[in-house]
């Protein structure tokens, strides 16, 4: 990219862009935490709340890393070295202990916590304590032990390189004027060599990186412990981005523009609400008591199938009737603000819309960015690289900002698949996420998945920007060490991971369309209730 060589203020730009963005980023995750959180979780629970906003936060600060890494990069004229540059952030510094914080907060913080908190309530506080510091320390304890012996067998890096080879002259030697050979090696490497004599000297070939006489050798290294900790990690998360990402891709937006189309048109009359949360409330109550008498059934016989599989129905109607609560109170607003309450909802729901075509035109320019730069080969075009870099030409954040769009998309597509898919790919509990009704043992759950997930997506976003994201921090992690591990590098270096992340597109946009179009629109309570009250 040819661009001038910015000034020290443009490197105090880029940290005050950074402090502003992390303040951002923390004020959007608090909005999340009070519009997600449960009823029952208001006014208590900080700890927990605390764990939640600062993961979230270190999540997205992590993905918005990448596009400070590039932008950082521009901090010195594109013909200076970036170990040269005075005024660089240290990022590959901030990667590794963002990382570092990461690993911490996944695998012992929100696992401690997730302990502590789902325990039984009439337990004291320090068998709280006891109890979850045991099954914290036991999980680390397991999982470090796996790493450790992974990187003692298989924790080398293996780097294959041409073998050129070429002799010694002097300068002023006449045989070098007008050569176009290499110069050959001596006969006899063990005796001193006159460098003056020019006798066959450029008969050489062995400088040929293209000649038929250079081989290839292989040197391995071992690499950091972070590095390889970077590496396993980023594995289980590409699993978990590749069907996430891959359902969400195609469900955020056809799932937010069902939703407009579905919206409520009018206002209902006060007769009809009463009617409509009459149901609600006479069906709440027979669940309810449905639930204690399975509960009471359990205490008698214990757990079995029977009952596990009444209260998991149960819990289902429930949550319906939750959802039907929250749209009859959407068509019946309260208070002495109900026009300008409605209104709101009209005007949300016109956003949903806008938002649905803007997740139109970037689900279709990734799968097309996709297709162009890596499943042709080569590639066809550099297509959204060349975007960027035609944005910064007018601006030099402008493209930065664009590039950051694209890759921060990829956090609620995973966000959307997880709630799509739930408990149907996964042997583990997922816990589900509602506005309004999240309980804290689920933001916690999906606070460490969502933390996880978002290391794959820095890889990915790096590998397949490959052109605009150059010469970053971040490509040095990714694409040196981890793409020539030893097993583990075959997975990156031949993109298995992105071809599986584009069948799964492909396989979400004949399923999902079909899906949503075809399966008619559920019945509310008082739908299938009508003419009873």
């Amino acid at each position: 990219r040819a661009m001038s060589a910015p000034s020290e203020s443009y490197n105090w730009f880029l940290i005050v862009v950074a402090i502003v963005v992390t303040a951002l980023a923390l004020a959007c995750n608090v909005y999340v935490l009070v519009h997600f959180q449960h009823p029952d979780d208001r006014n208590q629970a900080w700890f927990p709340k605390i764990v939640v906003v600062t993961g979230l936060t270190l999540s997205v600060l992590s993905i918005l890393l990448l596009p400070l890494d590039v932008a950082n990069r521009a901090a010195c004229d594109e013909a200076i070295i970036e170990s040269a540059c005075r005024y660089t952030l240290p990022m590959e510094d901030f990667w590794y202990a963002t990382y570092l914080t990461m690993f911490a907060y996944m695998f012992v913080l929100v696992p401690w916590t997730l302990f502590y908190y789902e325990q039984d309530s009439e337990a004291t506080l320090g068998k709280k304590l006891v109890s979850s510091s045991i099954w914290s320390v036991a999980t680390v304890f397991v999982l470090l032990m796996a790493m450790l012996l992974a990187y003692y067998v298989g924790g080398e890096a293996e780097f294959e390189l041409k073998s050129v080879k070429s002799g010694m002259a002097l300068i002023g030697n006449s045989a070098l004027n007008g050569a176009t050979s290499c110069i050959a090696l001596p006969s006899s490497p063990t005796t001193v060599t006159n460098f003056a004599t020019y006798t066959a000297t450029m008969s050489g070939m062995d400088c040929d990186a293209y000649g038929p006489n250079v081989g290839t050798e292989t040197f391995t290294v071992r690499p950091t412990f972070i590095v390889y900790m970077i590496a396993v990690a980023s594995i289980i998360s590409w699993f978990i981005f590749l069907v996430y990402a891959g359902v969400g891709i195609v469900a955020l937006p056809v799932d937010m523009i069902k939703g407009f189309m579905n919206r409520p048109q009018k206002v209902i009359p006060k007769s009809e609400y009463i009617r409509c949360a009459t149901i609600l409330a006479r069906d709440a109550q027979a669940i309810h008591q449905q639930i204690k008498n399975v509960q009471k059934e359990q205490r008698e016989t214990g757990r079995t199938k029977k009952t596990k599989k009444d209260l998991k129905e149960l819990q289902v109607k429930l949550s319906q009737l939750e959802d039907d609560e929250v749209e009859l109170m959407t068509v019946f607003p309260q208070g002495e603000q109900r026009e300008a309450t409605w209104l709101m909802t009209v005007l949300a729901y016109y956003i949903q819309c806008f938002l649905g075509g803007l997740s139109v035109i970037l689900s279709t320019l990734w799968t097309l960015h996709i297709i162009i730069t890596v499943l042709v080969k080569p590639a066809a075009h550099p297509f959204l690289n060349s975007f960027f870099i035609w944005l910064d030409s007018g601006w030099s954040l402008l493209g930065t900002a664009a590039f950051a769009l694209f890759c921060f998309y990829l956090v609620f597509c995973v966000i959307k698949g997880n709630t799509r898919l739930g408990l149907r790919f996964f042997f583990m509990k997922l816990y589900p996420m509602k506005l309004g009704r999240t309980s804290m043992s689920s933001l916690l759950f999906n606070t460490g998945l969502i933390m996880l997930g978002s290391i794959s997506i820095v890889q990915f976003c790096a590998q397949v920007f490959n052109v605009y994201a150059a010469e970053t921090a971040v490509t040095d992690i990714f694409g040196g060490n981890i793409e020539n591990l030893k097993g583990l590098g075959y997975l990156f270096k031949y993109n298995v991971f992105i071809y599986s992340f584009f069948a799964m597109i492909c396989l979400s946009c004949i399923i999902i369309p079909f899906e949503t179009w075809k399966t008619p629109k559920p019945k509310k309570t008082w739908e299938r209730d009508s003419g009873r009250i």
